[in-house]
């Protein structure tokens, strides 16, 4: 029995994510329970009391088993990011919002304002409120994360996890950022420009990948120089969008007289540079031309909030998911360059 009641629990925990999903709060009786898994009415009771230790259900004298909370049906999704107002936040929160709608689910947005204490206290929130999904946008995820085993608890608990413009976790939701970061800068070679410059954070998967793909398309070339990179920390971009500008203007005396083109993290550090080399005497984009990579090659938003809502969707119903990379838009000539 120890082995058969512990894979009843699993199956039965799948179960009443589904019954949340269509409005049902009662559990099936023990009999047709013992029907359905083959098994003995003790195994039967061993499973439900382990669900009963654990909050999901309760059980009332004479009527059965029912999902904890009586009439509980969560439909929320929680959206854990830096910052809801932060530059592409908003836009990706009312598309994320739009699609789970349409799907009678809600989306909770909260800020962690790149805190980690904040974090953990929207993790215990998520432990205790356990909503239909939790999606998680991390601040640089190529770091260790203290509250990782919060996390932990929380898949065990059987909350879907999906990560957002991270690979980490056995699922999440990326754009194609190597790819995006290898066209874009196919892009200025292809239009004569050699001597590109980058700025990316090394610290986090997106700009990693984008320095790998700006890379393998400057190396085919022939044309890689290290000494054009500048490769940031979090706390470095966070100082530089705070407006200590020292770094990035360092940078943009160094590439004056070297490089014909830059292509940025995102659009921020893009018109912060674009700004500095004007100051300069500098023209954009005729002597030096500036792109952030999300306005260059970026993903469609749509089809990223679409990709990332039916992942969360598809888990908090109790079904399979996979990890889902978004394709990148292809840079243009149409499109508006720094």
């Amino acid at each position: 029995m120890a082995e058969k009641y512990k894979v009843i629990v699993d199956k039965l925990e799948l179960e009443l994510k589904r019954m949340r999903a269509e409005g049902k709060i009662r559990l099936p009786s023990e009999s047709d329970l013992c029907k359905t898994y083959s098994c003995s009415r003790q195994t039967i009771r061993a499973a439900l009391d382990v669900l009963f230790q654990k909050g999901l259900i309760e059980k009332r004298r004479g009527s059965g088993s029912f999902i904890a909370g009586g009439t509980f049906t969560n439909r929320t999704v929680f959206f854990m990011t830096e910052d809801c107002d932060r530059y592409k936040s908003p836009a990706l929160i009312t598309g994320l919002k739009e699609q789970l709608s349409s799907y009678k689910y809600e989306l909770k947005s909260i800020s962690t304002l790149g805190s980690i204490k904040a974090g953990k206290d929207i993790l215990l929130q998520v432990i205790s409120g356990r909503p239909a999904a939790l999606i998680i946008e991390p601040v640089c995820d190529l770091v260790p994360d203290p509250n990782a085993r919060i996390i932990e608890e929380i898949m065990n608990m059987k909350i879907p996890v999906i990560f957002c413009n991270s690979v980490l976790g056995p699922v999440h939701v990326v754009p194609d950022n190597k790819e995006g970061g290898k066209e874009l800068t196919k892009h200025f070679l292809d239009t004569g420009r050699k001597k590109i410059a980058c700025i990316f954070r090394i610290d986090d998967s997106n700009g990693r990948d984008r320095y790998r793909g700006y890379i393998d398309a400057l190396s085919d070339a022939d044309h890689f120089d290290e000494s054009r990179c500048l490769l940031l920390s979090y706390r470095e971009e966070k100082e530089i969008l705070s407006g200590k500008y020292g770094l990035l203007t360092d940078f943009a005396e160094d590439i004056l007289t070297d490089c014909d083109a830059v292509i940025c993290q995102n659009g921020m550090i893009a018109n912060l540079l674009e700004s500095i080399l004007h100051k300069k005497g500098i023209s954009v984009p005729d002597d030096i031309a500036v792109a952030g990579f999300d306005s260059f090659s970026g993903y469609d938003n749509e089809q990223f909030c679409r990709a990332l809502a039916k992942t969360a969707i598809a888990l908090a119903e109790g079904k399979d998911a996979k990890s889902v990379t978004v394709p990148v838009k292809k840079a243009g000539a149409d499109q508006r360059m720094l």
